[in-house]
């Protein structure tokens, strides 16, 4: 039996096709010694078909995407869409 997975874009909701632009990005929790300092990473990973199964990983339809999602992790320290983009 062949499992058929689907991948969307955590940014702008693409879905993924053949092209294989697309990263993987892996938010989490650092240590974090200096008050003050965010405890926060972000990492930006190459595709991998294997990893991106994993439910940590979020999934980037390119360049465009992964510059949007480290912007709002800058800002935000979350990738997630603020209500004032949404409307």
């Amino acid at each position: 039996m062949v499992w058929d997975v689907s991948y969307t874009c955590d940014i702008c909701g693409k879905e993924k096709g053949e092209a294989n632009h697309w990263w993987m990005l892996m938010l989490g929790d650092v240590p974090c010694f200096e008050a003050g300092q965010p405890n926060q990473r972000f990492t930006i990973l190459p595709w991998n078909v294997n990893e991106s199964r994993n439910s940590d990983m979020r999934h980037l339809c390119g360049q465009g995407c992964a510059m949007k999602a480290l912007e709002r992790f800058m800002t935000n320290r979350t990738i997630e869409m603020e209500l004032a983009e949404v409307e």
